[in-house]
C-alpha cells in the first residue's frame, strides 16, 4: 500500500475537523450569539463562544462534534478535490504553451528520446509505395506508451534520421486530402484503438517547413492504463528509452499498481 494517499486522507480529515470545529462553529454560533443577545443574554461573546467550544471539545455535546467535524472534512475535501482539478488543468496548459513556444527544427535536434519520437508517416508506406495500416498501429503504440508514461511528443512526417519527409504521401489516402483530414484520421483511429477517452490526452500540432507539412502530437500522461486493441487482445505499452515495448501480464500489474489507484490493478488481469 502507498504511503501518500493515507497521509493525503488522514491529512484531509484533521484539517477538516479542526476547521469545522475552530472556524465553522465560532462562526455559525457567533450568529446565535446575536439572536440570544438581542433577548437579553449577558454573557458575553468570548464567553459564550467558549463554552460551545469547551462543550463540543469535551462531547458534552456529540452531535455539535459530528456535525461540525463532519461538515468541516467535507469543505477541506472539496476545496482538496477543485484545487487538484484546477492544478491538472493548468499544468496542462503549461506544457501546451512551452510547446508552442518551441519551433519544429529546435524539436528535431533534440532527437529521439523517451519523450520524443519520429515518424515518416502514419499509413503511407514509403517502401511499398501503398497505404500500409500496420503502420497505423506502429503510431498507436507509441500513443499509449507516452500516455502510459510520463507523455511525450510524436513527430509524424520526419524520418529516423531528423530529415522532414512531409504528410503528403498520408494526405493522398485521404478523402479530404490535407490536415483537417488527417487530424479526423489520427482522433478517430486513437478512439478506435485507444479508446475514445484517450482522444482527452492529445493534441495535434501542424508546421510547415520548405512547403512540407509536419504533425506534432502533444501527448499528456494519461489517468488510467491505456491499453491498445490488437485484434481480439489488449496490449499494455510504456516508454522505456527511446523505444515502446509490451509488458506481459505480471510486469503491467506491478507497474500500474505503482503508477494508478488500487481500482486499476485488476484490469491488467483482464487485458
Amino acid at each position: 500500500m502507498k504511503l501518500e494517499p493515507v497521509v493525503k486522507y488522514t491529512g484531509i480529515i484533521i484539517v477538516g475537523m479542526i476547521f469545522g470545529i475552530f472556524v465553522l462553529l465560532p462562526l455559525s454560533e457567533f450568529a446565535s450569539y446575536i439572536e440570544y443577545n438581542a433577548g437579553g443574554t449577558t454573557t458575553g461573546p468570548v464567553t459564550f463562544l467558549a463554552g460551545k467550544l469547551m462543550d463540543t471539545l469535551l462531547l458534552r455535546t456529540p452531535i455539535r462534534f459530528l456535525y461540525y467535524s463532519g461538515f468541516g472534512i467535507f469543505s477541506v475535501g472539496l476545496f482538496v478535490y477543485i484545487y487538484t482539478r484546477f492544478k491538472e488543468r493548468n499544468d496542462k496548459i503549461y506544457q501546451l504553451l512551452s510547446e508552442l513556444n518551441q519551433g519544429l527544427l529546435p524539436l528535431i535536434e533534440q532527437g529521439e528520446s523517451n519523450t520524443m519520437e519520429f515518424k515518416s508517416s502514419f499509413r503511407y508506406d514509403l517502401n511499398q509505395k501503398a497505404v500500409n495500416r500496420a503502420l497505423e498501429a506502429v503510431v498507436m503504440k507509441t500513443l499509449a506508451g507516452f500516455m502510459n508514461s510520463e507523455g511525450g511528443t510524436l513527430l509524424i512526417g520526419v524520418n529516423d534520421e531528423g530529415a522532414i519527409i512531409g504528410l503528403e504521401n498520408d494526405y493522398q489516402t485521404l478523402k479530404r486530402k490535407d490536415k483537417d483530414g488527417f487530424e479526423q484520421l489520427i482522433m478517430s483511429t486513437v478512439s478506435e484503438k485507444l479508446g475514445t477517452a484517450a482522444c482527452s490526452y492529445i493534441r495535434l500540432i501542424f508546421h510547415t517547413h520548405n512547403d512540407m507539412e509536419v504533425c506534432r502530437i502533444i501527448v499528456n500522461r494519461a489517468g488510467f492504463p491505456v491499453y491498445m486493441k490488437d485484434g481480439n487482445s489488449q496490449k499494455f505499452y510504456v516508454r522505456t528509452g527511446s523505444g515502446t515495448r509490451d509488458m506481459d501480464i505480471q510486469d503491467a500489474i506491478n507497474y500500474i499498481s505503482q503508477n494508478w489507484p488500487k481500482k486499476f490493478r485488476k484490469l491488467a488481469v483482464g487485458r
